[in-house]
């Protein structure tokens, strides 16, 4: 596959299935890169004032449909600058839901627009520029859709990094960022997570299993649970838990009198 370099995006498109992995319907491919395209140029306007790049296909590929666009400035006299990083930005600020919203509030808007279909007509997208990638699934459409709201719940919505105990019980390996649930320990929550593609071998082991995953948690003022979990490492959890090293050192005991000390 071919390497994304400076002002480069890649979109790719997942069917809605694994058995339907590859198989994406040319229109609506033609309709979320279109919908992508539009998102930069409104990008494009407020990194510079005005959109002065273009987007041309730089590469294709079919057995994952895949299409990568490179930024051209439309003058050669004025390239301006990229409209990708805050692309990514508002991406990042529709996670989180945070100010980025607002001051990036027409990115956003097509971003939104971008999120249409996912697990309805396609299965989920992936936007790929340099060392980042963004999966665009039912979570981002979600969030989206609650960026553009001002009502707010009563929970904490924001970003955190922390530790969850559970069983990994689902596992979809597709793309660049692996899913899997959490099925936290003592209940029948699950948590939404999400890691690197090198990270398969450690969910493979920890399949039906009792792990800790770390990572970066994104609340909704909706739930008092994250809605997802950005995971950075998983560390399986030996049967028995952390209690086991502690077996029998809280067993009842007699202390001596202390008569004798006064």
């Amino acid at each position: 596959m071919d390497e994304i370099g400076p002002r480069q995006i890649e979109l790719k498109v997942h069917g809605l299935t694994e058995e339907d992995h590859g198989r994406v319907p040319a229109r609506l491919f033609a309709t979320k890169l279109t919908q992508l395209v539009a998102a930069l140029e409104a990008a494009d306007t407020i990194a510079n004032g005005d959109a002065v790049h273009d987007y041309i296909l730089a590469a294709m590929h079919m057995s994952e449909p895949t299409a990568i666009l490179r930024e051209v400035p439309r003058k050669i006299e004025a390239e301006g600058e990229s409209a990708i990083p805050v692309f990514n930005d508002a991406i990042d600020g529709i996670k989180v839901n945070d100010g980025r919203t607002t001051t990036l509030a027409p990115v956003v808007k097509k971003i939104s627009a971008l999120t249409g279909g996912v697990e309805s007509r396609f299965g989920f997208a992936e936007i790929k520029s340099d060392s980042k990638v963004v999966r665009v699934d039912d979570f981002l459409r979600k969030r989206a859709t609650a960026a553009r709201k001002s009502t707010r719940g009563v929970w904490y919505d924001g970003v955190s990094f922390g530790a969850f105990d559970g069983f990994l019980k689902f596992v979809d390996l597709r793309g660049s960022l692996p899913q899997f649930k959490l099925t936290l320990s003592g209940t029948v929550k699950e948590l939404d997570c999400v890691c690197s593609k090198e990270d398969i071998d450690s969910i493979g082991d920890a399949l039906d299993h009792r792990v800790r995953v770390f990572g970066r948690a994104i609340y909704s003022s909706i739930s008092p649970l994250p809605l997802r979990v950005e995971v950075t490492s998983i560390e399986p959890i030996k049967r028995g838990g952390d209690l086991e090293k502690w077996r029998g050192a809280f067993r009842p005991f007699t202390a001596d009198s202390w008569d004798g000390d006064a």
